[in-house]
């Protein structure tokens, strides 16, 4: 046995040994190993090859049976095939396969040439994602399309949780090649589904015509006088193939043309011209023996076989083998490439996504949006506050004829007083021109007024409050805040925690019963008569002076006594009815219009002091309603203060649990880049190794 041929079959069972702890890692590895299975039997065989082609079946099978029959078969396993009619190559369908990988298992799936491929934890999905083992994947995820010229596209379902393409999100779709990583709804906190896509469209010869070629010494009989196309393919098909020696066998007639199409080739050195008598070897083979002619031609090629195969026999069924062994030694070269560059993508998108991590950058960005956002509520609360009190400080200003105070007192400067009888008595009460109530209770008209001008303040400030105050309102406030924190799209910050209805109930502040201040007050009157005779004896001596003083203006001489003097008057009035009757008539008039005179001023100081009791009355209790409507619009504004304050600290916390999950990713993904690191370098050994393997 040759040095060579022991070390083929050492290597064989090192390449054997090394492919068959990797059958888990690639299916190819389990067909390179049956191949090697193969081989290693038709080594243990120890005989060459020798394969006879030919378009006449009699000559090449009579030929078959002259080799047996010969001591050739002791060095040789012969054995005959029809001249292929199709001896070009033949482009194979693509086909395309997902690659499902897990620890125990690889599954292949199939794809569809004019289907769609549907993806997800859906059971009736073609490819049905196990629920139990990937929760995070969509019940319709994904699918895969072909689109057109042997081509295939994915694309994402609007998946909650997104598709990878080689570690980069699939926006929409995506053309597929082959190698492509497809990862679905990537974690790093769970399990998730990680498909390989497969794609072959290769240049294949007929499996007839590769197993012909798979000899050591090919015959090639030709009995034509010209070499047809399927003779001149096969021709330049076996000048490519690891053949230790090809012999093309022609008759004499033959001879020139073939002999000149041969020298027009660029063929390899194992190629030989032989010249035997086919057409009387083939048509006495069946019934006697050769002749001599014949005889002695078939003895001559016998000879230089025999010659060929002298002393290295296992030497040329070694150079076979080999270039079978170093063809399947480049599949797993292939796969181990294929590996080489997915780590390679890999450690890359790791690197680029550790880069992307930089917990320094989150932590400033998020200090300083918090601190942004805690600066920008305390300003407008404080200014809201500042504002709010200086609206309430202007209602409130007396001297202001816009303050409630002021038109408390002009409501109330309306009023007019009325005379009523009740009881036998006589009472003076305000009454409003407009009367709310039907018995004119005026304290109903004047907390309907307070109420209502109130009421459109408050409401009128909380739109301020609400849109204004502090540049831009609540409204504004809330949603800066909220765009300030929410700059990290991973953390997503709900808006119910900034926002609410922010409804407030003014009116409840008003609806408080009061009590009512004194809208009427008696009026103890007299009568004219009574008026009269009380004015005469309070002004007795004015009267008297008057009178005298008046006589004596006249012309009339007064003496005596105060009853002389009365006399001494009077004495013209009687004498004259005329004069008297006029001076009873401004008498009168003139206690009439005093008399309607005090009547009125006493009516109009106790309607003044009416007036003052409800002007003070109803000026506190606006100022008291006032004052609880201006608390109940801090009592919410105080809720909002606090909810934006709970928000930010639940953001801080969730920036905080944010940042610590990113380190954690970060020393996973550097972990997870040590570990590709060492499988890349791994590879890079077994690659060093294979090259060895493949060095006969």
């Amino acid at each position: 046995m040759s040095p060579k041929y022991e070390k083929l079959q050492a290597r064989i069972q090192e390449i054997q040994k090394f492919v068959s702890t990797n059958f888990e890692r690639d299916r190819k590895f389990r067909t390179v190993f049956q191949e090697l299975e193969k081989i290693a039997a038709c080594l243990k065989t120890e005989k060459i090859k020798l394969q006879i082609v030919s378009n006449n079946s009699i000559a090449a099978r009579s030929l078959q049976i002259y080799f047996e029959r010969h001591r050739l078969s002791q060095f040789y396993q012969v054995g005959v095939s029809a001249l292929p009619k199709q001896v070009e190559p033949v482009r194979s369908a693509g086909s395309a396969i997902l690659v499902l990988s897990t620890s125990s298992s690889e599954k292949i799936y199939p794809l569809s040439t004019t289907e769609t491929t549907s993806i997800g934890r859906n059971p009736d999905s073609k490819i049905a994602i196990d629920s139990s083992l990937y929760k995070k994947v969509s019940w319709n995820h994904a699918q895969i399309s072909p689109c057109g010229n042997l081509a295939w596209e994915i694309c994402d379902r609007n998946s909650t949780n997104g598709t990878y393409i080689n570690g980069v999100r699939l926006q929409g779709c995506q053309k597929l090649q082959t190698g492509d990583r497809i990862t679905l709804a990537a974690s790093a906190s769970s399990a998730y589904p990680e498909f390989v896509f497969e794609y072959s469209l290769t240049t294949e010869y007929p499996e007839s015509l590769v197993e012909m070629l798979d000899c050591d010494i090919l015959c090639l009989v030709c009995d034509l006088a010209t070499l047809t196309n399927a003779w001149q393919g096969l021709i330049t098909i076996a000048n490519a193939a690891p053949i230790a020696k090809c012999v093309v066998i022609g008759s004499i007639p033959s001879l020139t043309q073939v002999e000149t199409w041969l020298r027009s080739q660029d063929l390899s050195d194992v190629f030989e011209l032989v010249v035997l008598s086919l057409s009387s070897f083939s048509l006495q083979t069946q019934t006697s023996e050769i002749n001599s002619v014949a005889q002695q031609e078939l003895e001559k090629f016998c000879q230089s076989l025999e010659t060929f195969i002298k002393g290295k026999p296992e030497d040329i069924l070694a150079q076979r083998l080999t270039a079978r062994v170093i063809k399947e030694l480049s599949v797993i070269e292939q796969v181990l490439d294929r590996e080489a560059e997915a780590i390679a993508q890999q450690l890359q998108q790791e690197e680029a996504r550790i880069q992307g991590l930089a917990t320094d950058d989150v932590k400033e960005q998020a200090k300083k949006a918090l601190r942004k956002a805690s600066d920008d509520k305390d300003k407008f609360f404080k200014q809201v506050k500042l504002e709010l009190n200086q609206s309430k400080a202007a209602l409130l200003d007396m001297y202001s004829k816009k303050s409630i105070t002021y038109k408390v007192e002009e409501f109330i400067e309306r009023l007019k007083p009325q005379l009523l009888k009740k009881g036998g008595f006589q009472y003076i009460q305000l009454r409003a021109e407009n009367p709310v109530t039907a018995n004119g209770n005026v304290n109903a008209d004047l907390t309907y007024f307070c109420s209502h001008e109130l009421k459109k303040w408050a409401d009128k400030e909380w739109q301020l409050v609400t849109t204004t105050y502090g540049e831009g309102g609540l409204n504004t406030i809330v949603e800066t805040v909220y765009k300030t924190l929410n700059f990290l799209p991973s953390i997503n910050l709900e808006k119910s925690l900034f926002y609410s209805d922010r409804r407030i109930d003014l009116q409840k502040s008003l609806m408080n019963s009061f009590i009512e201040a004194p809208y009427e007050g008696r009026y103890q009157g007299v009568s004219p008569l009574t008026y009269v005779l009380k004015q005469i004896r309070a002004n007795m001596m004015q009267f008297t002076f008057l009178v005298g003083f008046g006589a004596m203006f006249i012309g009339i001489r007064v003496s005596g006594g105060g009853k002389q003097v009365i006399s001494s008057i009077t004495q013209p009035l009687r004498e004259n009815p005329i004069l008297f009757g006029i001076v009873i008539f401004l008498l009168i008039c003139l206690l009439t219009y005093t008399y309607q005179k005090d009547t009125t001023l006493q009516l109009e100081a106790i309607a003044d002091k009416l007036r003052k009791e409800l002007s003070n009355h109803y000026q506190s209790l606006s100022k008291n309603l006032v004052e609880k409507l201006v608390l109940e619009i801090a009592t919410v504004l105080e809720t909002e203060e606090k909810r934006l304050k709970d928000a930010l600290e639940i953001a801080n916390d969730r920036f905080t649990t944010y940042i610590i999950d990113i380190e954690k990713n970060q020393l996973l993904l550097k972990s997870n880049l040590e570990q590709q690191k060492i499988q890349l370098r791994n590879l890079d050994k077994e690659k060093a190794d294979l090259q060895k393997l493949k060095r006969f």
